[in-house]
Parts: structure tokens; sequence; C-alpha cells
């Protein structure tokens, strides 16, 4: 036993001299071999894209396409003049400029055949105000791994390989380059929505806080986030296709009657979209200030199809209970007002002075926050719905520029209704939510 273990200890010890040396041959060579830098690789477009003037690409097949920059913007010029899409130039010239060279595989080819390069699949001839002020990138075959491209740059015999992504990147068509903006009104350009479908008519327009308000008429609030969502979908709004790049036989794709009318309007500007027929997953649409008929997803032909009561906002106060300061509040049963004290106590101070519960204020702000719109009643009689003389009135000072807000509220058999102070119309709000309310204020009590 004792000679076994010896012969462990043994091994043990031989190992850690063995790891001992390994070490410090290590650290010898770190000290004695110079430090060496891996060598940048070799970018095939030495110029930074903001100083390329112009580019066109030429495909083995198909059709020649020109951009040019003008003014800092981008616009096309062959085959045809059209707008460009910026981002879209600016996209391809950042992949041209920020590719390296894979791999040299022939610095002198005797057959460019073998490569795909005697009939490049892909040029790319670029102009530029630095030097060198032409450049000219031809894309070949891809290797037989896949995964990369043969390339050749003008004036350079070499053949060289690059990854095969930076020629997806290039090769665009005439469509993918122009701007494909069905709206060209700019956000802060837009004032008025009308919206026009199937008989349905709505019109938006911001009001002089520039809150959107819906044009009934009177002016009521409008719900925020579904008019936000409209008015971003607008301005995102692509075209997925060109059908016509005229409107010569518009009637053709249904603009006759067609299924959506939008016209937005702003100060001494003004556009209008008409979508036509759907057919599956699109719809054909034209917009006043732009030549082309296009097609466009037909979601966007549901989503503006929407009802009246679908625009209003159905909130009647907009506080958050942290920030509220002041409450006051009138019920049948009498009347009350609460102020915020420091450390975010709370204090009744009329009728009677006295401490309460922070909890319970705050269960009934956020009773009264949840106070919203069921269904909005026709007609402006305030008197038909009991808000001529309300029987409740809730009013809540907030933030920090000491907002305001007023909702007075009247039960009517087994409906209620309410309205906030500003609107002239009412609206129709869940018994239950009334019945919450009173039940915090009783807690309080």
């Amino acid at each position: 036993m004792k000679t076994r273990y010896l012969k462990t200890l043994g091994a043990l010890a031989l190992l850690a001299a063995m790891w001992a040396g390994f070490t410090y041959w290590e650290r010898r060579k770190a000290r004695e071999s110079p430090q060496t830098e891996r060598a940048p690789q070799e970018k095939i477009f030495p110029v930074e894209s903001s100083h390329i003037q112009s580019f066109t690409l030429k495909p083995r097949d198909g059709e020649t396409v020109t951009c040019r920059r003008e003014g800092g913007n981008w616009v096309i010029v062959e085959p045809k003049t059209l707008a460009a899409d910026s981002s879209a130039a600016s996209a391809l010239l950042n992949s041209l400029t920020g590719t390296s060279v894979e791999q040299v595989v022939d610095a002198k080819p005797a057959n460019l055949k073998d490569y795909g390069l005697e009939r490049p699949s892909l040029t790319v001839e670029v102009a530029t105000d630095r030097k060198p002020q032409k450049f000219t990138l031809l894309l070949g075959d891809e290797t037989p791994t896949g995964g990369s491209v043969y390339a050749q740059i003008a004036g350079n015999p070499r053949v060289v390989t690059l990854y095969s992504y930076l020629k997806s990147s290039l090769d665009k068509k005439l469509f993918d380059l122009r701007d494909k903006r069905a709206v060209t009104l700019a956000a802060n350009q837009v004032q008025r929505i009308e919206a026009e479908a199937k008989g349905k008519r709505w019109t938006l327009a911001k009001n002089p806080e520039g809150v959107w308000d819906l044009v009934l008429p009177p002016a009521v609030r409008a719900d925020r986030f579904t008019v936000e969502g409209l008015a971003d979908r607008l301005q995102n709004l692509s075209m997925q296709s060109i059908v016509a790049e005229d409107k010569k036989d518009a009637a053709k794709y249904g603009f006759g009657a067609p299924e959506l009318s939008v016209r937005l309007s702003g100060p001494g500007v003004s556009q209008t979209l008409l979508v036509g027929k759907k057919e599956g997953e699109r719809c054909y649409a034209m917009n006043s200030a732009l030549e082309p008929v296009f097609t466009l997803d037909a979601s966007f032909l549901t989503q503006f199809q929407k009802e009246l009561d679908e625009l209003r906002d159905k909130d009647l106060f907009s506080f958050s209970a942290y920030e509220v300061k002041r409450l006051e509040v009138e019920t049948p049963a009498g009347s009350r007002v609460y102020e915020r004290q420091p450390q975010n106590k709370w204090k009744q101070t009329a009728p009677a002075a006295k401490d309460v519960a922070a909890g319970k204020v705050e269960a009934l702000l956020n009773n009264l926050r949840d106070l919203r719109a069921t269904s909005f009643p026709q007609g402006q009689n305030l008197a038909a719905f009991g808000l001529t003389k309300p029987a409740y009135r809730f009013k809540v000072q907030f933030g920090e520029k000491n907002e305001t807000g007023i909702v007075e509220a009247s039960q009517v058999g087994e409906h209620v209704y309410a309205r906030r102070s500003t609107d002239t119309m009412a609206c129709e709000v869940s018994k239950a939510a009334l019945e919450a309310v009173e039940k915090a204020i009783k807690e309080l009590q």
C-alpha cells in the first residue's frame, strides 16, 4: 500500500514540475517575442460614402439605374428622373464603403470567364469628389462553396472574393431605390385629416394646443393613441409595387368608386390618397401629389374604416394618482376637499380638517381615473342627461403646471351620464364605476 501511494505522489510531483516548466517557457517566450498586430483588412473602396456624388448599377441582365446627389438628397436620373429613397441609397453606399477584401484568389487571371467576370453579373460605377474620382467594381459568380462572390476592381487585374451579402446589398432595382412613400407631407405639415369610407366620414383636426380633436361638429377630444396610430401609419405608408407610372387608366383600378379617400391638409398644402379595388392582400391606390398608381397592404384600408366612437377619447380624467395635489368632491351626500401634505400625506381640509389615510385617497383617485365612456349617446341636450344640474362633481388639481380636470356626472334611471366640464356632449359610463367611486368616498369619512 505504501509503495502505491509513493508512486502516486511521485506522479503528482512530476506533473507539477512539468506545469511549472511550461508556464516559465510561455512567459519567457512572451518577453522575447515582439508583439505583432493583425494586419488591417483592405477596403475595396477607400473613400467615405459622404464623398460619393453619384453611382450607377449595371446588372448583367436588367435595367441600368443611376442616382445622383443633389443638394443633400438623392435623385434617380436614369432610366427616368424620380425622387430617390435617400435611406436606401445611403445603405447601399455604406455597404460598399464598409466592405473589405476577403481573399485574393488570382493575382493575374488568364481567363475572367472562370470567375463570371467576363460579363459581370453586376457593375457598380461610382463618382466622387475625392481621389479616386472614378471607381468601378465588377461582381462575378459566387464561389463554389457559397458565401463569397468573385470581384474585380477596374484597373487592377487581380480577382478577389468578397462576402456574398455585398452583392445582395448592391444589386438593387429601380423600385428598390425610388422614393416609395405613399404620403409625402411631413408630420408637422398635417393639421387636418378627412376620411370617407363607404358612407362613413370623419375629420380630425389639431387644435391650437397641437392636440387632435374629432370634429363632429362640435369638436371633441380624440383618442390620443388611436389618432397617433393613424397619423404614424400615414407617415410610414409605403408602396408595395408600382402598377402604372401614370393615371391614364385609373378607372380600371376602382378609383371611380373608391373604397377609401383620405385628404391631408395643412397651411398651404394638401394631398388626397385614394384607395381603389382590393385584391387579396393588396389594394390599389394613388396620391393626388404623385404620378404613379401603386399598391398598398390591404390592412391600411381596414385600419382607416373607423366608426366615430372608435376615435373619441374615452378617458374622462388624464391624471396619474401620484401627481395629484388637491381633490374636491361633491356628491348628494355633501362636499369634501382633500389636499396632499409633505411626505405624501393627505388631509381633509373641508368641511372639517382631519388627517386621512393616504392609501384611501389613492384608492379614490384610482377609481376616478377608471371613469371611462362606454358609449356616446346622441344629442347635445345636457338636461336630458341630468348634466345641467349634475349630482356629482369631481375637481382634480395635478401636475407641475397645476392643471385642472373637472368631471360632472348624474344618474338617470339605470344609466349614468358624465362629461368633462370642457365638453359640450355627454357620454355614458358604467354604473358600477360610479358606485366604486361612492364606496371609496365613504371609506374616507
